[in-house]
């Protein structure tokens, strides 16, 4: 008898990622001192400012200058747990808790583990955090207050209290572009690190000041370790939201239209095989993978051979379609390749003075 709950595990490997049906990453929870709890906004004008103390209306204003599709707004609890209780609601979403204290970052980074080990594909942003180290955690840094233009005013905020605008701004990035350069036109003025090359290797996304335009750096998370399988690529943000975005698209796709309503069967393993190379095509097509590379999953010959044997069945006279359409009672075992693109961010140009190219010579 089964021990425990079906399981969906999708592994992310730099070449092994399986998924099914496109979803974007566009809702921001927010953590805030209001007494608003538990209630969601579509737009910024739905929200009344009465109903806010100024921080938190301007915590809001910050987040929706970035367009996410949905912003909903969490009571902040006296006890960390009672605020995770009520995230358990939520999933997919990008996490902003401006006034977070500094013994609460370690228990949102316990959280955030602990929830993405359960297929919820939710990310944090934190203002100069210590020993955060995951691709999921994004550690906004500066090295002092920033100034930004506000209703016809200016007014100077903490870098906690900016985290509500790169939410979201992460939130309502479109597919073709990342979070690198995006202007912050609001700022008008904020402290630059004189090397921002050395806060990107620690892990940091920082401000910089290119053409006169305050911008985000190279949108870069906080992961720092790298390990087998753990490689550069997931060091940035894009890259691992398009991860997260097809491993949620798989997860609840399967959850929602294959859980229980189809027989294990090979003829059904097909069909389901079929309906993510064809989503994976389509994403291809949308530049959000390589269509210059494969991408596509395929029943696992080793994964089933590994079945099989764990049943005490030997495979040694077996073909190996004999193992790919063995029965593996309730498991579909699939594994595939496929290459996430990242934005043009680096030009290496060289010109050749006073001489014909090769082709007009």
């Amino acid at each position: 008898m089964p021990d425990r709950q079906p399981n969906f595990t999708v592994t992310f490997k730099e070449l092994a990622i399986s998924a099914i049906k496109r979803q974007t990453r566009g809702h921001v929870v927010i953590v805030l001192n209001s007494d608003i709890d538990k209630t969601s906004y579509n737009l910024f004008t739905e929200i009344d400012p009465d109903d806010f103390e100024a921080d938190d209306y301007l915590a809001l204003e910050l987040c929706f200058m970035g367009t996410p599709k949905k912003v909903t707004v969490l009571k902040k609890e006296q006890n960390l747990s009672d605020l995770t209780a009520k995230l358990d609601k939520y999933d997919n979403y990008t996490l902003v808790y401006p006034s977070v204290s500094s013994t609460e970052i370690t228990g949102i980074k316990d959280y955030m583990t602990k929830i993405r080990a359960k297929n919820n594909y939710s990310v944090a942003i934190l203002a100069n955090a210590e020993g955060l180290d995951k691709e999921y955690l994004i550690n906004f840094a500066s090295s002092g207050n920033i100034t930004i233009s506000y209703a016809d005013t200016t007014k100077t905020i903490t870098p906690a209290q900016y985290t509500a605008r790169i939410a979201g701004a992460l939130a309502g990035l479109s597919s073709g572009r990342s979070l690198t350069y995006f202007e912050l036109n609001e700022i008008v003025d904020a402290p630059l690190f004189s090397d921002p090359d050395e806060e990107l290797k620690e892990g940091k996304l920082v401000i910089i000041c290119s053409d006169n335009t305050y911008k985000l750096g190279r949108a870069v998370n906080s992961l720092v370790t790298l390990t087998d399988g753990i490689t550069e690529a997931f060091q940035k943000i894009r890259i691992v939201n398009i991860m997260d975005m097809i491993a949620n698209d798989i997860i609840t796709t399967f959850k929602t239209s294959y859980v229980g309503k189809y027989v294990n069967n090979y003829a059904n393993k097909k069909r389901f095989i079929g309906a993510v190379n064809t989503y994976l095509k389509t994403i291809a097509s949308e530049g959000l993978l390589d269509e210059a590379n494969d991408n596509e999953i395929y029943l696992s010959y080793e994964k089933i051979k590994a079945y099989i044997e764990s049943k005490g069945v030997s495979v040694e006279n077996m073909t190996y379609q004999d193992v790919i359409v063995y029965n593996t009672g309730s498991y579909l075992f699939v594994e595939g390749v496929c290459s996430p693109v990242d934005c043009m961010e680096d030009l290496d140009l060289g010109f050749y003075l006073f001489q014909a190219l090769e082709s007009e010579v």
